[in-house]
């Protein structure tokens, strides 16, 4: 296995200026011993063209043209087809620092190379503004206090010293991976979950090692836009959390986690739930009734693993907003978590803009 690190970066619907400045991006380093893996998700429009474009005048780049099976699927033929000691993620709308492989061989030759996770810091890239997120630690091994920190947030969210913290722990994006500890632990990404496989990905994996080393410096940026997949209209996005959840729970399961992740679990699950409201239940492009709508709510908030979740979850876990939606949903103030959504999707299309 070659002593390099493989970008794997999965294709699909991406605008061509953003497709282009993220390969651009990766291609603009300072050295050249490295491999960067595109995969063409059977994107119906140019990018697969785009992608062999680039190829065809660089060497270190190689293009894996797959049907239409979804992000997990598509990373997994990168992990799959990836023959380097490291491999990386980057999202096709997004870009990397001129010096990022140069600083992280660096720390992989260094300090660093031992760690089967190397976590890094970001930026969150809105159209005016950016906003740089950290651990606000120092480069070098987690120690045992914010290793558990950072294990069990992969199940809810970050907190240090009883205060939020914004670093995404579950993004795949801002961090190394050991391709042999990967294949040693058979983590894989899940196809059927076409919503939170960074979650799952990093629960499974985080919780597989303590050898995570963080790196105290900014190589990538996180591009924030209104039609990002994760601010969309998704009618699935209900039967997506159920897989969500479910496969959180067999990874609770598989590492005896229950004493430590299942407070933080229901937590997340009601989160979730606020999701499917937000993009799915309470959408503007949803066309049903208000009525219908909150007739199809109330069934669902009376299944588990949600009627269950909102009864016991530990209020003191959930922020300010989370809470009212919480104690508005056990009230059954439908009407209410109605004009909160719309209220939180206006101020998301303030911020993104």
């Amino acid at each position: 296995m070659l002593d390099m690190l493989t970008i794997i970066v999965p294709v699909y619907k991406i605008k061509e200026e953003f497709l282009r400045y993220c390969i651009e991006s990766l291609l603009n380093q300072g050295r050249k011993d490295y491999k960067i893996i595109l995969v063409d998700d059977g994107s119906p429009d140019n990018c697969g063209a785009i992608c062999d474009e680039y190829a065809e005048k660089n060497s270190i780049l190689t293009v894996i043209h797959q049907k239409n099976q979804g992000v997990s699927v598509a990373r997994n033929n990168g992990i799959k087809a990836t023959d380097t000691k490291w491999l990386s993620f980057v999202d096709a709308d997004d870009w990397v620092e001129d010096n990022y492989i140069d600083e992280l061989y660096k720390e992989l030759n260094g300090d660093a190379a031992d760690a089967d996770v190397v976590m890094y810091e970001y930026s969150r890239e809105f159209s005016s503004s950016r906003s740089e997120e950290s651990l606000n630690i120092e480069s070098g091994y987690l120690d045992n206090g914010i290793l558990e920190l950072v294990r069990k947030s992969t199940f809810y969210k970050l907190a240090i010293d009883g205060k939020y913290n914004p670093y995404s722990v579950i993004a795949i994006w801002n961090k190394i991976y050991r391709t042999e500890f990967l294949a040693e632990n058979d983590l894989w990404f899940i196809p059927e979950a076409r919503k939170g496989q960074d979650r799952l990905y990093n629960a499974d994996a985080l919780n597989s090692t303590s050898k995570i080393y963080y790196l105290h410096k900014v190589f990538y940026r996180y591009r924030c836009w209104e039609e990002s997949r994760t601010n969309r209209y998704d009618k699935n996005v209900p039967v997506l959390t159920a897989i969500e959840i479910k496969s959180l729970q067999s990874i609770i399961k598989k590492h005896n986690l229950q004493n430590i992740a299942d407070e933080y679990l229901k937590c997340r699950i009601c989160t979730r739930l606020y999701t499917c409201m937000r993009l799915y239940y309470f959408n503007d492009n949803n066309g049903k009734t208000l009525k219908e709508k909150i007739s199809d709510v109330k069934k669902l908030v009376h299944s588990e693993p949600y009627k269950e979740a909102l009864k016991s979850v530990n209020l003191r876990l959930l922020n300010t907003q989370e809470k009212i939606f919480v104690l508005c949903m056990k009230s059954k103030l439908y009407r209410v978590v109605y004009m909160l959504v719309k209220a939180k999707s206006e101020s998301t299309k303030k911020k993104l803009n």
